[in-house]
């Protein structure tokens, strides 16, 4: 295996629900609640959670460390993990969570070992009004043997009718360097191959694949993160039923951490840097061929958006949030931990 695909792979090895009352942004973000340090139970006091934000992170008991999927309030309060990593295997790894279409449930990465799957859990409150994790399944699972691994993802669709997951697969072996866009029915089954692309340089090191896979609001396409070289990506519109290129945005520098905004507007948000010694800042683009990516120089990490548009949650430093396209920053919670942010829509 070349040393940059062991380098990402390695990576990987590291690293009834209240829908109305989710949905609204915070009008008023305190740190009142629970600070953004992930817990084993529901913390912010004793009144009834309303999930709303998701996220991956580790959870240390017993002097064991635990990869969790958790979720929160949209003022960090109630912190709870609704799934935790089985203790028998210390490299399984949680990652990347995305709220489906109806808010209750969840579909996250599971890194153990060489092997990976998608998976989902349903998220309900409970009688004393705690966030509770029920009903961990496996959508689709890779093994060794598959010479294959998940890249980037899941990402659930938007929409009920449409009822399906993204991710990104990346191929090993006689198929070295194949990266391909896919998505699969929420209830498992066949998968579908979207699009796929291979670049290799002339001494076979991987310079290319698909990650930060992202549906627009109605389904109808998918825009994802083309990693062409080191420090140059282009960001990818395909037809999410046909696969057929739609829009291709090219970007020079790093790009990471791509999510299209809710209904009623049509933009995507990413993280940029320009070279790996700049931090990651927040930018914007419409996703049209030669529209202009715009920037309020704000650095963040994990950002998501807010159902109604007006914020987005990111992390730096702490849990905050920024009115989009200004630099108009709220400090939600002053310590932070985790990543992959998910905003339930």
């Amino acid at each position: 295996m070349n040393q940059l695909l062991s380098r990402r792979l390695g990576g990987f090895l590291l690293a009834a629900s209240l829908l109305s009352s989710c949905q609204q942004d915070p009008s008023s973000p305190t740190s009142s609640g629970t600070p953004f340090a992930f817990k084993n139970s529901a913390g912010g006091g004793t009144s009834t959670a309303h999930p709303a934000i998701t996220y991956a992170a580790t959870t240390v008991s017993h002097n064991v460390t635990y990869a969790t999927i958790g979720v929160m309030d949209t003022d960090a309060g109630h912190q709870t993990n609704v799934v935790t990593a089985g203790s028998s295997n210390s490299t399984e790894n949680l990652m990347s969570p995305s709220w489906n279409y109806s808010g209750a449930s969840i579909t996250y990465k599971d890194i153990a070992g060489t092997a990976s799957s998608i998976k989902a859990v349903d998220v309900s409150v409970n009688s004393s009004g705690v966030p509770v994790g029920s009903n961990v399944r496996t959508i689709y699972a890779l093994t060794t043997s598959d010479s294959a691994t998940i890249q980037s993802g899941p990402a659930w669709c938007a929409t009920s009718s449409t009822g399906k997951i993204a991710f990104t697969r990346n191929h090993l072996g006689s198929q070295l360097g194949l990266s391909e866009l896919c998505t699969v029915s929420q209830s498992g089954g066949t998968v579908t191959v979207l699009a796929s692309y291979s670049k290799l340089n002339t001494n076979h090191i991987v310079m290319s694949h698909y990650t930060s896979p992202t549906w627009s609001p109605d389904d109808a396409k998918i825009a994802v993160i083309r990693e062409d070289t080191i420090q140059h990506s282009t960001v990818m519109i395909y037809d999410a039923s046909s696969g057929a290129a739609l829009d291709s945005i090219p970007l020079a520098g790093g790009v990471t951490s791509l999510e299209w905004s809710r209904s009623g507007m049509n933009e995507l948000v990413y993280l940029y840097t320009p070279n790996s010694s700049t931090p990651y800042e927040l930018y914007y683009v419409a996703p049209t061929t030669g529209s202009t990516p715009t920037t309020n120089s704000v650095v963040a990490g994990s950002p998501t958006w807010s159902p109604n548009n007006s914020g987005i949650m990111f992390v730096n430093s702490g849990l905050k949030k920024v009115v989009p396209f200004t630099s108009s920053i709220t400090t939600i919670s002053s310590s932070a931990g985790g990543n992959s942010l998910n905003w339930k829509r």
